[in-house]
């Protein structure tokens, strides 16, 4: 088996030609929308951060780090292509296939990485993988623009809403969702983390087309559905903390949606019992199909992690860290959260540093915790009552809050870390950037 993905001279050629392509078809588009909405300043900027990003990641993982899942997913995607290809109109099945109905050792591409496929999240990843190389002509270079390009489109639309709602914010903004380098990093490359953040911004941005503008009701429907199903078969973890915020959140909109205050009155405490019964409900069926990430075994999958991690970080030479002694009991795990969105948002710190990739995220850590502690110290109480008043920076503030403690407390890895708080981190920044915003504070808008 093949583990370094094979690039020759050809490959970049052919990922010249697509991103040629790509811009042609980008900059018709943005050409047309501009003359109308001047939110499409940034596009063809967009598009080439999250390019660059991609390319970045591909060269970091071939010529510094020399491996990484990137490779496992690229190479078993690209053996599964060509097994699908020999017969497609029977083995296209595998792509409706569930990894639990899977028996790997009657398929060749799979012999020797049935440990690795036997995970949903890795199955799901590997057939998408399929798909991008078959779009790619199975070229790991032209891959990689595939998933920057799905990376840049899921953003870009979360982008867009939030640039309609505060057109005077877009320049701050823009630097929110699309300038964090670790973002830009591991959200672009043939990486799990690469397909929800993109999900994830899909998801949002359709929530706010149906709660906030009332339009593209049947698309953003079906892209909820597809981006919901997606992160479920992925990294549910991110649905149990996503839906309940939103779920707030479009509570806090109802004067939006509905402009009689008795209608409203009369009808919140119905919503907050649907909410709150919808919500356990969505958690159990996600919970179901989640492997590891099923709540009844929350205990033995952190343990797993924070085992996992140190091991690399003790074997390998990579960054981990420590909460302290665990106690996996609710109070216990309470007790950890301030330490572990400390660790997400605010570490590793300087002296912290052992290797070159831990470095980005010092750097980043320190710019993140010099801004957020000039905001606290300039806003002191006031910085609550803004949370509180504008409901779309509660549900920021919330989500990357209770997630960057989810991450903070499984981790145990700066590596491991610096990839899954992605979503937390750019959900963190966005409300920073809004709390600091005068008119923001004026309107005290939502």
């Amino acid at each position: 088996m093949r583990y370094v993905p094979d690039i020759w001279a050809l490959d970049y050629v052919l990922g010249f030609f697509y991103i040629v392509f790509l811009l042609l078809i980008f900059h018709s588009y943005k050409n047309k929308k501009i003359e109308t909405d001047i939110n499409y300043q940034y596009f063809i900027i967009a598009f080439w951060v999250k390019i660059l990003g991609g390319l970045g990641f591909m060269f970091l993982t071939v010529y510094y780090w020399g491996g990484g899942d990137t490779y496992s997913f690229y190479n078993t995607g690209r053996d599964m292509l060509s097994y699908i290809m020999e017969d497609p109109l029977e083995q296209f099945k595998l792509f409706f296939s569930s990894v639990d109905n899977m028996n790997w050792y009657q398929y060749k591409f799979a012999y020797e990485r049935h440990n690795f496929l036997k995970s949903g999240p890795n199955f799901t990843t590997v057939k998408l993988t399929a798909i991008a190389n078959f779009l790619s002509f199975q070229s790991y270079v032209v891959s990689t623009i595939i998933f920057s390009t799905l990376s840049f489109l899921g953003i870009w639309n979360m982008y867009y809403v939030f640039c309609k709602i505060y057109p005077h914010l877009r320049k701050q903004l823009f630097f929110a969702f699309f300038l964090i380098p670790s973002v830009i990093l591991w959200g672009s490359g043939i990486l799990k983390d690469t397909i929800t953040i993109a999900s994830v911004g899909l998801l949002v941005y359709s929530f706010i087309n149906i709660i906030i503008f009332n339009r593209k009701k049947l698309i953003s429907f079906i892209l909820i559905t597809l981006s919901t199903i997606v992160i479920a078969s992925i990294k549910p973890y991110i649905l149990y903390v996503l839906y309940p915020c939103l779920f707030i959140w479009v509570q806090g909109n109802l004067k939006k949606v509905i402009t009689s205050n008795l209608i409203r009155k009369l009808l919140a405490p119905f919503i907050g019992l649907t909410l709150v019964v919808s919500t356990y409900f969505l958690s159990q069926e996600i919970s179901k199909s989640a492997g590891k990430f099923n709540i009844d075994q929350l205990e033995n999958t952190l343990q797993g992690f924070q085992s996992w991690h140190t091991t690399v970080s003790e074997t390998k030479n990579q960054s981990g860290y420590t909460l302290g002694e665990m106690d996996f009991s609710t109070l216990g795990l309470i007790k950890k959260i301030p330490m572990s969105i400390n660790v997400t948002f605010f570490r590793p710190y300087l002296w912290e540093v052992r290797n070159a990739s831990t470095l980005l995220g010092a750097m980043e850590s320190l710019v993140l915790f010099v801004y957020t502690l000039w905001l606290v110290l300039r806003l002191r109480l006031q910085l609550f009552k803004i949370i509180y008043k504008n409901k779309d920076i509660l549900f920021l503030v919330l989500f990357s809050l209770i997630f960057g403690a989810v991450v903070g407390i499984s981790s145990y890895n700066f590596g491991a870390l610096s990839r899954y708080k992605i979503p937390a981190q750019m959900f963190y920044v966005i409300a920073l950037v809004m709390i600091n915003d005068k008119q923001v504070k004026k309107k005290g808008y939502s």
